[in-house]
């Protein structure tokens, strides 16, 4: 159900003109709040750490403190969490998130396939993300429903794609949303068959010649800066000034290395050339832990899993007879796969994930089986938390739940590891998302051939600092369900229908959605009585109002 700005005139007509008044002046949405106060919350600041019974205040995007029986500033929106837990924004170290992927096209036709331009074999170290990056991208608010509040993001491309930048995954506008550029160039051993380097190994050729290259035009570079009446200005290089960093570790290098020989490749080039590697994207790599952790090389562990084999070929051994060798190898790399994380984790090496293969929705079901297989529930959240902040050099702005940093945080109804857990709220630099999870409405409200509960016409008043919006709620029950219709008093005509309605116990939620150039939508949650409610109305990034009512007559059947 979508409205309209210009006719919705229901029950938000007074917010929203408030919040247009508002866009006038200042050129931008503003929410009505930006203070909130989360009241009686488990806090789990880092990974291995507790606290009950804790009040988190936010305030300007940061954490303004943290205590139990935190006083509430008078223009605070409360959030009263009843003991849910509370997280660190989680941190996508290594994927495209808010890069579209480009459309199929036809290659254009290379004239020169042995001396091909850069830019026609994957050579674009000079490209950033940033340039790229949109907000608007769906896969920004798919990690964010998936509580990443925070990404490394990389460019897409082949051989070197580009500078990857850290963006908050908010909903403003891409260039907002920039944390923290130039985060480390990307190589991938990717060829374009039938232009030079064609194969993997003229990759590596092309990279070490480029390499070279590079710290040659450097230091020309630098002896021009210092003498230029002596030496002569070096031909520029865009590609080759991207790379130069690079030489001087000053940048690492995050190189994608799925497989074995790919992780063994990228170990050659490092100890050729010196530079400062990140092992990204890694999907098999067991097979090189003692040869990573001399070399204390930084890992990112991809959270994209293989199906799990039907049977468990090292606990049922009855079935063993009857398989190939090919069939056995195949399950036993599977299980080596799955109990990667673990293989790290009992190593010593601490480890980062990359999301760079993995749907959103995958994640945590994916870290579940990770867990399963032996990953401590600690070493999967410093995965997700303290350690891919401290790689990108960010620890002290995210990464802990601590006073003075970031608003970033996941707030689940149970601990995030357990199976049933659901996410709750996300925020992100301060800005409050909700996500209800509660099951649709049922024939629960009937007892003994009696009306089910709260159907009637009731009053309601929403509180929108210091005014009040007045009108009437219609709650029926028919075809085993509730039905919910709203009409502000000023304009009894324009029915307003909801969606999602749902009664949990003696809570009744419900959404409606407005059109703002996106849709947005408004969350309803109310705590019901006899003949009286009171609850909240949330508008998104906007902030939550206060709404009451009471019960006036039988309902009006639609």
């Amino acid at each position: 159900m979508a409205f309209k700005f210009q006719s919705y005139i229901g029950l938000l007509f007074l917010t929203w003109s408030t919040i247009c008044v508002q866009a006038q002046v200042s050129g931008d949405l503003k929410p009505a709040s930006d203070i909130y106060i989360l009241k009686n919350c488990f806090v789990v600041p880092q990974p291995g750490k507790i606290l009950s019974g804790q009040d988190i205040l936010i305030k300007n995007g940061k954490i303004a403190d943290i205590g139990s029986q935190l006083k509430k500033p008078f223009d605070a929106l409360e959030i009263r969490l009843d003991s849910m837990y509370v997280y660190a924004g989680f941190i996508d170290a290594y994927s495209n998130t808010g890069i579209a992927r480009p459309e199929e096209k036809e290659r254009p036709k290379v004239t020169n396939t042995v001396y091909p331009q850069n830019e026609e074999a994957g050579i674009t170290p000079q490209v950033r993300a940033k340039d790229s990056y949109k907000s608007t991208d769906k896969s920004v608010p798919e990690m964010r429903t998936a509580g990443f509040t925070l990404s490394n993001v990389i460019p897409r491309g082949l051989m070197l794609p580009g500078s990857s930048d850290v963006f908050i995954l908010g909903d403003k506008p891409g260039d907002r949303m920039l944390f923290k550029a130039d985060i480390g160039q990307n190589f991938q051993f990717a060829p374009i068959r039938g232009i030079y380097p064609g194969t993997v190994m003229g990759v590596m050729a092309k990279f070490r010649e480029l390499y070279k290259n590079a710290e040659i035009y450097g230091k020309k570079e630098s002896l021009y800066q210092a003498l230029p009446s002596q030496y002569n200005r070096p031909e520029y290089s865009r590609e080759l000034e991207a790379i130069y960093e690079v030489t001087t570790r000053k940048t690492p290098l995050f190189i994608k290395a799925n497989h074995t020989k790919e992780i063994h490749r990228a170990m050659k080039l490092r100890s050729e050339l010196g530079f400062n590697l990140i092992l990204a994207d890694v999907q098999q790599g067991w097979y090189n832990i003692d040869e990573i952790k001399k070399h204390n090389i930084p890992v990112l562990l991809s959270l994209e899993l293989p199906a799990a084999p039907k049977e468990d070929v090292k606990k049922d051994s009855t079935k063993v007879a009857d398989k190939s060798d090919f069939e056995l190898k195949k399950e036993q790399s599977i299980q080596e796969y799955l109990s990667q994380a673990s293989a790290f984790e009992k190593a010593g090496i601490p480890f980062g994930f990359s999301c760079l293969s993995v749907k959103a929705t995958d994640i945590k079901k994916n870290i579940q089986t990770m867990i399963t297989h032996g990953l401590s529930e600690s070493a999967a959240l410093a995965a997700l938390t303290t350690y891919p902040a401290q790689l990108l050099g960010i620890s002290k702005e995210a990464g802990t739940v601590e006073k003075g940093k970031l608003a970033n945080l996941v707030i689940t109804d149970k601990p995030y590891f357990d199976e049933k857990s659901k996410i709750r709220y996300v925020f992100v630099e301060g800005s409050k998302y909700e996500y209800a999870d509660r099951p649709q409405a049922k024939n629960s409200g009937k007892s003994n051939g009696e009306d089910p509960k709260y159907v009637g016409i009731w009053s309601y008043i929403i509180d929108i600092q210091g005014m009040s919006q007045e009108g009437k709620v219609n709650i029926t029950f028919a075809d085993d369900q509730y039905k919910i219709s709203m009409f502000d008093n000023t304009r009894p005509y324009d029915e307003i229908f909801a969606d999602n309605v749902s009664l949990d116990g003696k809570t009744l939620t419900f959404t409606s959605s407005v059109d703002m150039g996106q849709p947005v939508t408004l969350q309803f949650e109310l705590n019901m009585d006899d003949k009286n409610y009171s609850g909240t109305i949330s508008v998104g990034a906007f902030g939550s109002f206060p709404v009451k009512g009471t019960w006036l007559s039988k309902p009006n059947n639609f």
